[in-house]
């Protein structure tokens, strides 16, 4: 993908195989001669395609002739995710590093018109409200803007609550969020379970890495994706698909992945609270048995939908950092868009007016490192902390199960894994800092316009911070926000170590309160700030990696 989107951001003509006899469907073809591709422009040759490939480590294989491929054009398609409210960092390090063009977009944003800036949009999973938190703030306006920008030709990719939101929900959610029926985007809803564990208006399975089935290996979301395969699962809906169509514009929706296992790294929603389940008689033992999806995908108007009710973003850790297979449904979905002739509209970016910058240029990465060491200080102070006699949050009536493993286990891995995720992030800090200063010296009368575009981009991931009057439900902030907030959270955890919580209330019951839930108990804890925090700098070394390409090209061409 990075190989891909490099050629296409630097003007080359890169297709996609749909249909072919003799490479894989989503194989890349860069034509270099007119007698294979008469719509080939100049500009393009064998070299700057072997130096891509070089650059990206990925091998090239000929094509002839007499090789028949049915191949779809693509064009650099403009990513926007949802920053209103969920955790949407690693949607961000997933496709940057993958090359496509990122940026966040508030519910503000989307009822302002700023949907015509991106090709494709991103809801990622919830935050504390999960639905609610998502889809209040962007009101009914919000939801008609994103639904009418879709079937307009628009892309809408939801994760977990993110598919919630366009699927057709039950009367009962709707009456407790009734905009959410303008965001009805495909003919799907959640399967109904009488005896399912529910909780914020949702049915969960449980948290953690179960199996699914590839159920349609020829669509565009599914290429290269194995018969079988392992996903992360949060709380997120089992998808049915309606038996009769009852969304205007939209198709029949076609269900990509079924429910076909679970690892002895799941804890089904039954286990939350501790104890042994009997797995054969679980909400998602049932949708297994039934066949239920895991990954739907629709039309709308002229608009495409994929709704992950699992997370493909995630990593099988506990802080869900890692970089697994699922991931590529990601990039494979933006694809589906560029190639069905949804991407490349004209409107322009907001320009860079009226955002903070570090001056001089890359200082701002200077006052991450402080911060980060003082997070992984309060981590290891935590873990010095004795949990012998275990303080009552940290009973599983209190603290929840998740991956298989009981909350003391959660709490001692997550705390060393929160130590070196900090460390990390300044280490990151210091790399970053480093590029800006060899970018300063390889332009010193002034930096090419991409790359001046994707510095000021990174200034702003490293300082954007919506104000807390918006009480905005975890969503997106920079990474000195992230920081900071996950250095409030363990202090909170530290000043509230003796906490006496009252009744049990449920597996989030205390969220802002309980030690456990404030620093390991979700992807919304310390943990997960820092993780974040962590995907956004992973988001920049993607973005300023392909705008230094395209320069270095513009500069060999300019010679």
């Amino acid at each position: 993908y990075r190989f891909a989107n490099r050629l296409l951001r630097s003007g080359a003509r890169v297709l996609v195989a749909v249909e072919t006899t003799s490479i894989e469907r989503g194989s890349f073809i860069v034509p270099l001669s007119c007698a294979f591709d008469p719509w080939l422009g100049g500009g393009i040759t064998a070299d700057d395609v072997q130096r891509a490939a070089t650059d990206a480590g990925v091998s090239l294989s000929p094509l002839s002739e007499t090789d028949r491929v049915v191949a779809a054009p693509l064009a650099v398609t403009r990513v926007g995710l949802y920053g209103g409210g969920g955790a949407p960092f690693n949607h961000a390090a997933i496709l940057a590093l993958a090359g496509f063009p990122v940026q966040f977009l508030s519910d503000a944003d989307a009822r302002a018109g700023r949907l015509g800036e991106v090709d494709v949009f991103v809801m990622p999973g919830g935050g504390f409200r999960a639905m609610h938190g998502q889809i209040e703030p962007l009101g009914e306006d919000g939801c008609r803007a994103i639904a009418e920008w879709v079937r307009r030709g628009g892309m809408y990719i939801g994760c977990c609550a993110g598919s919630y939101d366009c699927i057709v929900n039950t009367d009962s959610f709707l009456r407790s969020c009734s905009a959410q029926g303008h965001l009805q985007l495909i003919n799907a809803g959640p399967w109904a379970d009488a005896a399912a564990v529910e909780f914020l208006d949702l049915q969960s399975p449980g948290v953690g890495v179960v199996k699914v089935r590839n159920e349609q290996p020829d669509h565009p979301v599914m290429f290269a994706m194995p018969e079988e395969f392992e996903i992360v699962h949060y709380n997120g809906p089992v998808l049915d698909p309606l038996p009769e169509r009852v969304v205007r514009d939209a198709s029949e929706a076609v269900g990509l992945a079924t429910f076909s296992g679970w690892t002895d790294r799941f804890t089904p929603a039954e286990g939350f609270a501790g104890g042994q389940t009997d797995g054969e008689s679980t909400y998602l033992a049932r949708a297994v048995a039934a066949k239920r999806c895991s990954i739907m995908a629709g039309e709308f108007g002229l608009g495409r939908v994929v709704a992950f009710g699992s997370h493909p973003e995630f990593g099988f850790d506990l802080a869900m950092t890692e970089r697994c297979a699922p991931a590529r449904m990601l990039a494979n979905a933006v694809l589906w868009q560029s190639m069905s002739g949804g991407a490349g509209a004209k409107a322009d970016p907001a320009p860079n007016v009226g955002k903070r910058i570090g001056l001089p240029i890359g200082s701002t990465f200077t006052a991450v490192v402080p911060l980060a060491h003082k997070l992984a200080k309060l981590a290891c102070d935590l873990r010095a902390k004795s949990i012998d006699p275990p303080p009552g949050w940290l009973n599983p009536e209190y603290a929840m199960s998740v991956f298989g493993l009981p909350p003391r286990e959660v709490w001692c891995r997550s705390l060393v894994q929160l130590a070196d995720l900090a460390n990390d992030v300044a280490g990151k800090a210091e790399m970053l800092r480093n590029q800006f200063a060899e970018n300063v010296s390889a332009y010193p009368d002034g930096f090419p316009v991409a790359l001046l575009d994707a510095l000021l981009k990174c200034e702003q991931w490293m300082l954007d911070e919506r104000p807390a009057e918006w009480q905005q439900d975890g969503g997106y902030q920079g990474v000195l926000a992230l920081l900071r907030t996950a250095i409030g959270m363990c202090e909170k955890a530290v000043a509230n170590w003796h906490v006496e919580l009252g009744p049990p209330d449920g597996p989030y019951g205390y969220v802002h309160d309980n030690p456990y839930h404030l620093v390991a108990g979700s992807y919304l804890a310390a943990i997960g700030c820092a993780a974040g925090a962590g995907k956004l700098m992973e988001a920049m070394e993607g973005e300023l990696a392909v705008a230094e390409w395209v320069a270095s090209s513009a500069s060999a061409k300019g010679r």
